[in-house]
């Protein structure tokens, strides 16, 4: 259609126009008409990108969801009401743009999610701690170690990550629904992944006590007296054990349960790469990736067996 017959349209004739003839194509319209097809496409709930070169474009640039100016044959006006300036007035270049966009929005998601879920594991042991009384399942050095050490690495490797395959063949976001951090990522992170990291790491921390002699309901109200040296505890068999011996159970419970969460943060870190893709079509591409599960490989038995590491952690 062109310009003069559509120079009597209303926004709402124009809109229901638009929604029968989806492929609809203008030409020779009048910048009061470009800005009225806008709206109208606008109003359907569709995101509206506007490419424009001159005087007469800038309103329906200023208008559109994403303004495209040209950098080159542009003028100055349209630059200035474009969201984005083709620099080498190069159409394909729209498209690595959008591209390029969503792979950093993927991946600013992908590395919130890892850093969330351990939040879990490292709350919970602190809230056991209060409600039950027991013996600190993770002390705070610990809890140190695991944020600033084994878990700094992988959450910036995931900056790193390529594209997924379906990563232009997705809709537009809804700016007003669709948020970088939303409450399904939220769930996901503290309560489907974090919830299973939690149950993982109190599992272990409960095997060591139970395989030396405690069983859980022992260690009530324990956690109060378990550094006092004058103070004599008795595990579920009636052995009775002095405070030296406490401290190295406890260590090796609490080292069980850092090893825990660096285990599933592993296994989490792997399942973070890929939100539609499957892990085996990603292969090992990210070697900022592979190096930092290396180095959490390394950085755990490095904690763990070293003696002077080992005592200064559990202090």
């Amino acid at each position: 259609m062109t310009g003069p017959e559509i120079v009597d349209y209303s926004k709402e004739r124009l809109a229901a126009l638009l929604n029968r003839f989806p492929e609809i194509v203008f030409a020779r319209t009048s910048p009061t008409q470009k800005l009225l097809i806008v709206e109208s496409f606008q109003s359907l709930g569709h995101i509206v990108a506007v490419t424009g070169d001159g005087v007469n474009d800038s309103p329906a640039l200023k208008k559109a969801d994403v303004g495209v100016a040209m950098g080159i044959t542009g003028t100055d006006v349209s630059r200035d009401a474009a969201d984005m300036v083709l620099l080498d007035d190069n159409f394909s270049s729209i498209v690595a743009a959008v591209e390029q966009g969503r792979v950093v929005s993927d991946n600013l998601q992908k590395s919130i999610a890892y850093v969330l879920t351990s939040n879990a594991p490292e709350i919970v042991p602190f809230v056991l701690q209060v409600v039950l009384a027991i013996p600190l399942p993770l002390s705070i050095a610990l809890v140190l170690v695991i944020d600033a050490v084994t878990d700094l690495w992988p959450s910036i490797s995931l900056a790193y990550e390529q594209p997924e395959e379906n990563v232009m063949r997705r809709e537009p976001r809804d700016p007003y629904t669709h948020r970088l951090v939303s409450g399904r990522l939220l769930a996901a992170a503290y309560l489907q992944v974090g919830g299973v990291q939690a149950a993982a790491a109190l599992v272990s921390y409960y095997i060591v006590f139970i395989d030396h002699g405690f069983n859980p309901g022992a260690l009530l109200n324990t956690g109060p007296d378990w550094d006092d040296p004058n103070v004599a505890i008795t595990d579920s068999y009636g052995r009775v054990w002095s405070e030296d011996r406490r401290q190295v159970l406890h260590e090796m419970a609490q080292t069980a349960t850092f090893l825990a969460i660096v285990c599933t943060q592993i296994a989490d870190l792997l399942m973070c790469r890929c939100r539609r893709d499957s892990l085996v079509s990603r292969g090992c591409t990210n070697w900022q990736l592979n190096s930092a599960i290396v180095s959490q490989v390394k950085a755990t038995p490095t904690h763990t067996l070293v003696t002077r590491t080992h005592t200064a952690a559990h202090a």
